[in-house]
């Protein structure tokens, strides 16, 4: 049996994704109905749980995958 990983994602991370599948903070904005205020503040300090997989499929178009948290 696995033990459950907490999910999180860095500011860091967040902002590696956004440049790699072409996100903007105003493109993220518009497209999810986000504050840029809120976009703003998670590349900053980054999210945790369930958060960090709804992150991950925002900016990628897919959920987290289990095997790929390191």
């Amino acid at each position: 049996m696995q033990t459950h990983q907490s999910l999180a994602l860095t500011g860091s991370e967040i902002c590696r994704l956004m440049r790699q599948h072409g996100m903007t903070i105003r493109s993220l904005a518009a497209q999810f109905n986000l504050t840029l205020k809120r976009i703003r503040e998670v590349r900053a300090h980054g999210v945790q749980g369930f958060a960090a997989n709804e992150w991950h499929r925002l900016i990628t178009g897919k959920w987290m995958d289990q095997t790929s948290i390191q």
